[in-house]
C-alpha cells in the first residue's frame, strides 16, 4: 500500500487553522506502523503536553519494536507470527 501525506483540515474555524496529525514509525518506505494522533495546534510538538505525551509514546513503541528486533517490515512480520 502506499501511503501519501495528506493533510486535514478543519473547515469554518475562526481562530488558525488546526492540523489533525498521525504519528507513525517508518520500518522501510510505504511500512508505517501508526502509534497514534493528536490535533496539532502547534509549531513543534514539544509546546503541548498532548503532543508530548504522543512523542513520548511514539518512542516507547520504537524501543520496543527495536528490543524485539523489528525493524524493518519482514522483521515486523517475523514479530507478529511470533506473539500470536
Amino acid at each position: 500500500m502506499l501511503l501519501s501525506k495528506e493533510k486535514a483540515r478543519i473547515k469554518n474555524r475562526p481562530q488558525h487553522a488546526s492540523w489533525l496529525r498521525i504519528y507513525a514509525i517508518k520500518l522501510e518506505p510505504g511500512c508505517y506502523i501508526i502509534t497514534g494522533g493528536a490535533i496539532k495546534l502547534t509549531r513543534t510538538m514539544q509546546e503541548r503536553e498532548h503532543t508530548l505525551k504522543e512523542l513520548n509514546n511514539m518512542e516507547l513503541v520504537r524501543n520496543y519494536l527495536i528490543i524485539n528486533q523489528a525493524i524493518d517490515a519482514d522483521g515486523f512480520v517475523d514479530f507478529l507470527s511470533e506473539i500470536q
